[in-house]
């Protein structure tokens, strides 16, 4: 794969940035010291062991596993395949078996790497679905991609306030306007200039846009990165991934369609 000059993980990310969920921190220090298919196996069962004896968990992967039309033990299976994925997925959200950030580009497959090299000034417009990570396992791969999000983690952690300075991710804090504000002036300002930004369109925060019914529940859009790309006119290319046997893959898409405005009534 061609790779973008200049383009790869900043030495001052680490992966030690990124703890995964605060309740788990204690076993997920203790995991660290087993190699990565055994950490995401034990995560795999707990979430499993979790979800079947909360019960609620449960019926939700359940319910969308029914709304896709399974039946009877292909139905379970598939709620049972969901809530061992979200254990493997949190293994990934804390960067087990991850030396250093660079690492994440082994065996990683890019499907329309094309449209991602054409890009300057552009949205990578991602979800809150498959393996996460997808912004620093692209920029593991020599594409100059930043990220924008809530970044909790950078409020306890003064690790990110080099990341942070230098624009390697963006700040959009809940909660203070003004704070959220500057974070989008900032991620104006470099998609002007031309930069790969990475942000979500769907999640529990922000406001809300529309919403797309899918079989399973509606995916519900936030107006975040609609604002940005009515103010800059910024290039919006979808990324979705997922994770095969052969490894993660990243899909990016074509450039979405550009908004036509409506006259009159």
């Amino acid at each position: 794969m061609t790779r973008h000059e200049s383009a790869a993980v900043p030495e001052h990310i680490t992966a030690g940035m990124f703890p995964g969920p605060a309740r788990l921190r204690p076993l997920l220090t203790v995991l660290r010291g087993l190699p990565l298919p055994m950490s995401e196996a034990i995560l795999a069962a707990l979430a499993v062991g979790e979800g079947v004896v909360g019960v609620r968990r449960f019926r939700l992967a359940s319910a969308w596993a029914a709304a896709q039309g399974a039946t009877g033990w292909a139905r379970r299976r598939i709620a049972l395949a969901l809530l061992a994925n979200h254990g493997r997925f949190v293994a990934a959200e804390a960067m087990l078996g991850v030396k250093r950030p660079d690492d994440l580009g082994r065996g990683v497959v890019v499907e329309g790497a094309e449209h991602l090299r054409a890009a300057t000034g552009a949205i990578l417009l991602g979800f809150h679905l498959g393996p996460p990570r997808t912004w620093l396992t692209l920029r593991a791969l020599g594409y100059p991609v930043r990220f924008a999000g809530r970044l909790e983690a950078a409020r306890r952690d003064p690790r990110w306030q080099q990341a942070i300075a230098e624009a390697d991710v963006i700040r959009l804090p809940e909660g203070d306007p003004r704070d959220r504000l500057a974070g989008l002036y900032r991620i104006r300002n470099l998609l002007r200039e031309g930069g790969l930004v990475y942000l979500t369109a769907d999640g529990p925060f922000g406001r809300e846009a529309f919403r797309i019914d899918l079989p399973g529940g509606p995916l519900v859009v936030r107006a975040g990165w609609l604002a940005l790309r009515r103010e800059t006119g910024a290039p919006t290319l979808p990324v979705f991934v997922h994770r095969e046997r052969r490894g993660r893959v990243i899909v990016v898409h074509p450039p979405l369609p550009r908004a036509v405005l409506r006259n009159g009534p």
